[in-house]
């Protein structure tokens, strides 16, 4: 329901996929217009450090939003994320009514995961579950990057170890289609339909890039 927990820590989550959307198409735009920075001459090495800049930004907002959540010895989660698991856990805590179990069937479907008929939040977390284990090594590259190089700076770190950027956007995609799905089928409610916001069509930033780019006479790609 609007201004639930659930809702509340899903916004969150969708704040931290906004940011990771920008990065994504400012990394983007500058690497797939490199050639012709460079040509242009004009700008180049504030393109470069803003480029650098974002692997940084990625890496960090992507452990940000599979971050798992930690626990005490009595079970109790020491402090809570505004990420997937967290997101997840408090659905299965609260334990919501399902607005249209389809959603969530057609989102298992569609990352290679059988429904389990008649039990929703299982078929959710199985699905995430599944997810995070076929991109475990690439998740945990990303974490060593931020704790390494992002967020600390260890002596003969190579930081030329990141996954590729398609890598990148399918866990975005994942997470913007989970956040999407959690909106539809549990904040929701028969008398109030919750339109998700749309992260690929609402970049303002990717549009000012091009703007620039463009003033600068570089040939976008």
């Amino acid at each position: 329901m609007l201004n639930s927990k659930i809702d509340n820590k899903n916004i969150e989550l969708l704040k931290n996929l906004s940011r990771l959307r920008e990065e994504l198409d400012v990394y983007w735009l500058i690497a797939s217009n490199a050639s012709n920075i460079n040509k242009n001459g004009v700008g180049k090495f504030f393109f470069g450090f803003l480029q650098r800049s974002c692997i940084d930004l990625i890496a960090l907002n992507i452990c940000k939003i599979f971050e798992d959540e930690q626990q005490d010895r009595q079970g109790k989660v020491k402090y809570e994320l505004n990420s997937i698991e967290g997101v997840l856990r408090c659905i299965v805590n609260e334990q919501p009514s399902v607005l249209d179990s389809s959603l969530i069937d057609k989102f298992a479907q569609k990352y290679g995961h059988s429904p389990n008929e008649g039990e929703s939040l299982s078929t959710l977390s199985s699905t995430v579950a599944e997810f995070r284990k076929k991109y475990q090594k690439e998740l945990d590259r990303f974490k060593t990057f931020r704790d390494k190089r992002a967020a600390h700076s260890e002596l003969g770190f190579n930081p030329d170890s990141l996954p590729s950027y398609d890598i990148m956007e399918c866990l975005f995609n994942f997470a913007s289609e989970l956040y999407m799905l959690v909106s539809a089928a549990f904040v929701s409610t028969a008398s109030i339909s919750v339109v998700p916001y749309d992260l690929n069509s609402h970049s303002k930033v990717k549009v000012g890039l091009k703007r620039i780019l463009r003033k600068l006479g570089v040939e976008e790609k």
